[in-house]
């Protein structure tokens, strides 16, 4: 008898042992238990989820991370990051900051990204050995590292410190009581309801551009970037919960060509000409922000970029339809445009050109939070309940600067780690 009881304490010891361990959660089936708490649960595992997760952690948290379908984030990693180098010019990191200021973007949000973006990206790299080479004026591209790779190494961080993943999970509620978060309610790949508490959540899961219904409800007509893609399961938790919900319909937009595979991301060549509804637009990188906003405000929203095939080397013709001259394009295309085809007379030399639309790249929309990142109900916050990048709604105004989004989700990521953690003091 004694013994049978020994042998029942050490199969509950081990038992107890294994599921306070650090591991996935391949998702939560009839018979295994889920953690009933933790310290911190995190939606979403890009780049801003997962740094917030490492940042907890570190910090004694006990930390949950809610796994869903991967996040398309490898954009980031050619879009660079925005990083404080010195100008040529002279400029510095605040007076270019300052110009998104103007553009709409929180003084706040700016303010907090100035101080601390180059520590955060110094400590991105000594995290995961990813370094960054200065290539433009305010904004650094990675060196070595893929997207992948950096992501892998985090995650695996992640493995060390203890935190736990649940995969394949579906989000069913956020529990808010009182002014305060006290967990979220989900469902279980094998349809089981289950709920986690916590003091604490951080939605970081992104928008919805993959969401080709729900953009269509928002923003008729708008097109999206097929590179692009983002959770939204926040936003729409954020709905039922009656959170403030601010500018939904508002998105950033780049630029993007018709190719083989469909619409692509494309880069404007030296001496390239745009045409957007009979209008010509000679282009220089100054300009395609301008050439964007045209094309988003386009009764058509299409137009064509235009480059001449004289003097190029083959190395530098771009991977667009040629033309044996002016004429032949806009036949092809069933133009009558006697000011484009002066403009090419001259040489009457080849052309390459390509069909260019705006597609919505980025949720400028979405929660409304306060400057310490706290979500709004009511126009209250919502204690120990938090958002950030494209979760979090209007910080960056009517547009977002290229290189912003790594360097926010950085930025914000270890910001709120840090911050959840107080909830935790006595």
């Amino acid at each position: 008898m004694i013994l049978r009881c020994r042998s029942i304490l050490l199969i509950t010891l081990f038992l107890l042992f294994f599921l306070s361990g650090c591991g996935f959660e391949p998702g939560l089936s009839r018979d295994k238990k889920p953690p009933l708490s933790a310290d911190i649960i995190v939606v979403g595992d890009g780049i801003g989820g997962l740094v917030a997760s490492l940042e907890a952690s570190r910090k004694g948290a006990a930390v949950i991370i809610f796994s869903g379908e991967p996040l398309a984030e490898d954009w980031l990693w050619e879009e660079g990051a925005l990083c404080p180098e010195e100008r040529a010019d002279g400029r510095s990191f605040e007076d270019f900051l300052d110009d998104a200021g103007r553009m709409g973007c929180k003084k706040w949000h700016l303010a907090l990204i100035c101080e601390r973006a180059a520590g955060d990206l110094e400590w991105l790299s000594q995290e995961t050995g990813l370094k960054f080479s200065q290539e433009a004026p305010q904004r650094c591209l990675r060196a070595n590292l893929s997207y992948d790779q950096v992501h892998r190494r985090l995650w695996e961080s992640l493995q060390r410190e203890g935190v736990r993943f649940i995969e394949g999970a579906v989000l069913e509620e956020l529990l808010i009581q009182g002014g305060e978060i006290s967990g979220v309610g989900f469902t279980d790949p094998a349809g089981v309801y289950n709920h986690i508490y916590a003091p604490a959540v951080i939605l970081a899961d992104g928008g919805f551009l993959d969401d080709q219904a729900w953009v269509e409800e928002l923003a008729p007509g708008t097109a999206v970037a097929p590179w692009r893609s983002g959770g939204g399961e926040s936003l729409k938790l954020a709905r039922e919960a009656g959170l403030d919900l601010v500018e939904e319909s508002r998105f950033a937009y780049t630029l993007a060509a018709e190719k083989r595979q469909g619409w692509m991301p494309v880069e404007t060549p030296p001496g390239a000409l745009a045409v957007v509804d009979e209008e010509l637009i000679p282009l220089s990188p100054d300009r395609e922000t301008e050439l964007v906003q045209m094309l988003a405000k386009s009764p058509s929203s299409r137009g064509y970029m235009l480059l001449s095939g004289a003097g190029l080397k083959e190395k530098e013709e771009p991977d667009w339809p040629r033309y044996s001259d002016i004429g032949a394009f806009m036949e092809d295309c069933a133009l009558e445009l006697p000011e484009l085809e002066r403009y090419f007379r001259k040489g009457r030399s080849e052309i390459f050109a390509v069909r260019i639309k705006a597609v919505a790249s980025y949720c400028l929309g979405g929660i409304a939070v306060d400057k310490t990142g706290r979500v709004l109900r009511n126009e209250e916050p919502v204690e120990g309940l938090y958002a950030l990048g494209e979760t979090a709604g209007v910080l960056n105004g009517k547009t977002i600067i290229p290189g912003f989004p790594l360097t926010e989700a950085l930025v914000w990521g270890r910001r709120l780690g840090s911050t959840a953690c107080r909830l935790l003091e006595p």
